[in-house]
Order: structure tokens, then sequence, then C-alpha cells
């Protein structure tokens, strides 16, 4: 079995549900207004477009999953009864976009359409999430080993462990310890 993350019952009522039933309510005002002859017919237009992306990634493509399970052969992300698994095997694109700071990730999978593999992860809503990110960042470096993104957490992991070395030493680049000035 493996690690479940789950996310939290009332972000998820409020971000996923409220906003696509909010969409379909717009949408059904933007198809109204067109078919009454509106002046803006063109905005409208574009805004029932977005309605119905919108519509599309919250309830049909699972683009924000409510359960994440990851174990050792396989990752699922799941919503609404519908789940996308994806066995280690399978996996030939894992690409993540990190935003630190606002503690979120957009995820590819695979070569993602309209309709499955891309993940819009907020993890501060997920229980586990400092897990979370770690499994899903080690996920992307044991499917992409040689991408710049893996290269660059190497060197840092190795340039930080020079510098502990250092410091336990008594030495850092460039200074003096005391015993020394």
């Amino acid at each position: 079995m493996g690690k479940e993350y789950l996310f939290d019952k009332k972000i998820f009522l409020i971000r996923v549900i409220y906003a696509g039933i909010l969409a379909a309510v717009i949408f059904l005002f933007g198809i109204y207004s067109i078919s009454k002859g509106s002046t803006m017919k063109y905005l409208w237009m574009l805004i029932c477009f977005l309605c119905v992306y919108t519509i599309i990634t919250n309830f049909v493509a699972i683009g924000y999953p409510k359960k994440i399970v990851i174990d050792n052969n396989q990752i699922s992300f799941s919503a609404f009864n519908k789940a996308h698994v994806y066995s280690r095997k399978e996996l030939k694109g894992f690409k993540i976009k990190e935003q630190k700071l606002a503690g979120k990730m957009y995820i590819r999978v695979n070569k993602p359409s309209l309709f499955k593999g891309r993940y819009w992860i907020d993890l501060k809503a997920y229980s586990d999430c400092k897990d979370l990110e770690e499994n899903l960042l080690k996920i992307e470096e044991i499917v992409h080993p040689n991408s710049l993104k893996a290269k660059i957490k190497k060197n840092n992991k190795m340039y930080q462990e020079r510098n502990k070395k250092d410091v336990s030493k008594g030495k850092r680049r460039g200074h003096k310890s005391r015993l020394e000035a």
C-alpha cells in the first residue's frame, strides 16, 4: 500500500467544486446573453470559452486531484470517482514546474492533453505536504535523471555537504578561524 495524500475537504469544496459551479452558471448566462444579441457578443464568447475550460479542468480532467497515491509501482491522481493511474514503467515524462514561495506545483505527465496528464498541486492544501513534495520531486528525478534540474540539485547537495564539512573543521572559504588570526 502506498502513501495517500488528501486535499483538505473545505478548500477542495471552495476552489474546485464551487469554482466549477460558478463557471457553469456564468457559461449559461453567457449563452443566454449571446442568444439575445448582446452588444458584447465577442466578450461573452471569450468568457464562455474560459468557463468551458474551467469546467473541463475541474470536473473532467481531474486537474485538481482530491487524492494522490504514491507507491513503489505507480502514482494515481483522483477525484469525483475517477482516477488517472500511471505505472512507473509507463512514465516517459514527469515534469514539475515549482512555485516554491507559493507552495504550488504544476505537473505534466507523459504527453499531457486537455483531458489527462496536467495537475495543479497546492501543496499546503494536502495532508503531509512536505512528504508529498519530496516524493513528487523524487519521481521527477527518477524519470529524468539527466535533466538540468536534477543536475543542479545534485550540485547544490554536494556544495552544501562540502560547506558543512568545512564548517565542522572550523574553516569557511575565505575566512580564517579565530585561532589562525
